[in-house]
């Protein structure tokens, strides 16, 4: 067989994918999408058998097809249900940019580089927008080579200041992959701590417009991992954080950035400065960190602006630690939420609705998210119950005393996975709650 019969035997197998469309049932979506994932390695390799520029152009544009139906299958609603799909869809196209890694340190143009290149951009604009769905598990990553290729992926960054289309891709990339807590240690790995850090001061001239936040949102990630915010303050991203100048033509949301700031801001600071340091945090800063919180609550996925509830809520348990942050987000709050005649009424509300949905499923989904959320919310009412004239108020939620008291005698066993040490368990929650508020007789 000559290379120009294999090139076409390759289009040929391409095509038949041309017919897939949103009528066609699950199934054959579903077996579309793998079959053609299985194929893809081939079409790259075909790139290298090419004789003609017709053949080089059919190559090219195949990338449709692959688009195409990538777009159908996400259209459907079993694709979010189907977390073994999801992981297979997500670690074929990852297998497939491990193979072709050298693409990120490749200098020349060629048909053949240039092939490659649109479609390594391709996998990860695909990866991209399915990491929120992936259940990651702490061992994927684990192999050398797949390391290898973050670390070609940072380096590209680092030595780019052109702002090319890979560097595009492969921020939007990290910025999303980061936001899994669990892989954390991966780029902690594989050094991307001073390298973001070295971003966000060159970020005006490495990354294009709509990216210019993309760096800061990264560094906000690893600071939510007790090992992210010891890298990061050994390369004083502290001082990097409030050299930033927000600057509200530069950036589509101004108060999204002074929020992720602010936040970053406190989740390196260490609890002792922040008890006796107010002046940092504005109650316009409590005021949008909290609507935030409200805000993330509306939403399905308990997310706004990319970020979910309990970013902004582990944000307000550090800064809680102040007794007069705390009391000034009660006292001086003024979201948007009109739901509660108080503001304190307002927040507590917010705080035992997410715990009434969130708390009976614990461990049985083995959502890290909605476990770690309950963490998050019994530290915050265990920091409001230090303080007597809000007792009342906790007692008078039935739910939220139910819960409470369940915990401490439940038998389950947490899953407090990823919890901050400057946190308490859920049980140790519970329990000083209830200290605090003096109930054992309601026990």
């Amino acid at each position: 067989m000559n290379s120009s019969s294999h090139t076409q035997i390759v289009l040929s197998k391409i095509n038949k994918f041309h017919r897939l469309t949103t009528s066609d049932s699950d199934i054959t979506i579903k077996n579309a999408m793998q079959e053609i994932l299985h194929l893809w390695p081939e079409v790259l390799a075909a790139i290298d058998q090419a004789t003609d520029d017709d053949e080089l152009f059919t190559l090219n544009i195949s990338r449709a097809v692959l688009t195409q139906v990538f777009t159908i299958i996400l259209s459907k609603d079993f694709f979010n249900k189907d977390h073994l799909l999801v992981r297979e869809i997500f670690f074929s196209c990852f297998n497939i940019l491990v193979n072709h890694a050298y693409i990120f340190k490749t200098t020349n143009s060629t048909p053949r580089t240039i092939f490659i290149d649109s479609n390594v951009r391709l996998l990860m604009k695909m990866i991209t927008s399915i990491t929120s769905l992936v259940k990651f598990q702490n061992d994927d990553f684990s192999n050398i080579d797949d390391q290898q290729l973050f670390i070609a992926m940072r380096e590209h960054i680092d030595q780019d200041c052109k702002h090319d289309n890979l560097t595009d891709g492969i921020i939007s990339l990290i910025w999303n992959l980061s936001d899994r807590t669990i892989l954390v240690p991966l780029f902690l790995n594989t050094d991307y701590a001073y390298s973001v850090i070295e971003w966000i001061k060159t970020r005006e001239t490495k990354f294009r417009d709509d990216k210019l936040n993309a760096p800061i949102h990264i560094l906000h990630n690893l600071s939510r991992h007790d090992d992210g915010i010891k890298q990061l303050n050994i390369h004083n991203a502290l001082q990097v954080i409030e050299d930033i100048k927000i600057e509200s033509n530069k950036y589509d949301d101004p108060d999204d950035m002074t929020i992720h700031i602010a936040m970053i801001r406190a989740l390196l600071t260490d609890i002792n400065q922040i008890k006796i340091d107010s002046s940092s945090y504005s109650n316009q800063i409590l005021n949008m960190i909290i609507q935030l919180c409200i805000d993330a609550a509306k939403n399905e996925r308990y997310r706004y602006n990319g970020s979910h509830i309990s970013e902004p809520l582990t944000v307000l348990v550090k800064l809680f630690y102040n007794d007069e942050l705390l009391h000034n987000s009660f006292c001086n709050n003024e979201t948007n939420s009109s739901s509660s005649s108080s503001n304190i009424q307002s927040l507590i509300e917010l705080l035992v609705s997410l715990l009434v949905k969130f708390y009976p499923k614990i461990n049985l989904d083995n959502d890290m998210l909605e476990n770690y959320t309950c963490v998050v919310i019994l530290n915050l009412f265990w920091l409001i119950s230090n303080h007597e004239k809000y007792h009342q108020i906790i007692r008078n939620h039935e739910q939220l005393m139910d819960i409470i008291k369940r915990a401490i005698y439940d038998e389950e066993n947490f899953i407090d996975t990823f919890m901050p040490r400057t946190m308490k368990s859920i049980k140790q929650s519970a329990n000083d709650i209830l200290k605090n508020l003096n109930s054992e007789n309601l026990i």
